[in-house]
């Protein structure tokens, strides 16, 4: 677990920013080898096509689970160029020493991994080609959706933090994120104590990663899944949004929007990071009042959204 401790001026300076796509580029890379993960359902819904085999080489970098290599990770690049630039002016001592920490490591990592480690300029310049056909095939198309969702989520925000105050906000972010007066807790596969010491908090939406927080960046980031996932209710008025989740309940309202794609339970549980137990008992309650109907194949048990539930998300008369 993660415990992030507040002092009065952490709480007046608490601020929210925009999800960049590049500086989690790296961060799609690990969600798209997660088949649970929003990026990957959205990319498959929306892709015109496989991944190149020279974008595929990001993933000798990136393992689908675990830790990213922080130069990876650039923060504040306003252009694809500027942030290639900061990338590829990664001291070699710590591409040697962040490349070395890769699960990769232990099973033999390819050549240009080791030219790259070795911080050959041809192998960094490789790099950079990597990231760029990866952008331009992977993440790229989706970013204007993906962006649009952000920017629907922020003002929500904004209005929730004027409305309801700091402490309401930070514990309505997503279910493994706590307010207990004054930490922020964050539940986590490591265990960390962070002081923001006056600094304050940037909070920042995405559409692939679980809750975590972002030290090596300006700004202390904690970045949190964004409820609405992408694309997916771009046509739902964000009024609507705000009352289905006073009718509901936030987390069963999350859990009908993660409908409108079929999901098992457990799938259901690992997208919206609640438990199995949880993810049973809410997609009962909406099977029960019909806005989810629930099929069996094999030993899995798979949900999804019906018709009247679909009418109710884009706040519609049935």
């Amino acid at each position: 677990m993660i415990r992030i401790r507040f002092g009065v001026e952490d709480l007046s300076r608490l601020t929210f920013a925009l999800p960049g796509p590049y500086c989690e580029l790296a961060v799609s890379a690990q969600a798209l080898q997660q088949p649970s993960s929003g990026f990957r359902q959205l990319w498959q819904a929306e892709r015109t096509g496989p991944v190149p085999p020279s974008a595929r080489q990001l993933l000798d970098l990136v393992p689908a689970h675990g830790g990213i290599p922080d130069f990876l990770t650039p923060d504040g690049a306003g252009s694809l160029d500027e942030a290639l630039d900061t990338v590829q002016s990664t001291p070699p001592a710590r591409l040697r020493a962040e490349l070395a920490a890769l699960p990769c490591a232990t099973q033999g990592p390819s050549s240009w991994v080791q030219d790259l480690g070795r911080g050959r300029v041809a192998a960094v310049e490789h790099l950079g080609q990597v990231l760029r056909t990866y952008h331009e095939h992977v993440l790229e198309p989706l970013w204007p959706g993906i962006r649009a969702a952000a920017v629907r989520e922020l003002e929500r925000r904004a209005r929730q933090l004027t409305a309801e105050g700091a402490a309401a906000t930070l514990n309505s972010l997503h279910p493994m994120i706590r307010w207990r007066t004054p930490v922020l807790e964050v539940d986590g596969p490591f265990d960390a104590d962070v002081d923001l010491g006056g600094q304050g908090l940037r909070l920042m939406p995405s559409v692939w990663t679980r809750p975590g927080l972002a030290l090596p960046w300006r700004h202390t980031t904690l970045v949190y899944p964004m409820p609405t996932g992408g694309r997916r209710h771009a046509d739902q008025p964000a009024g609507c949004q705000e009352a289905l989740d006073r009718l509901l309940g936030a987390t069963r309202a999350n859990v009908l929007r993660a409908l409108t794609t079929e999901r098992t339970t457990s799938g259901l549980a690992a997208t919206l990071g609640i438990s199995v137990a949880s993810a049973s008992g809410h997609a009962t309650a909406l099977r029960t009042t019909g806005l989810a109907v629930t099929r069996r194949t094999g030993q899995s048990v798979r949900h999804r959204v019906t018709p009247l539930g679909r009418a109710m998300l884009r706040g519609r008369e049935w």
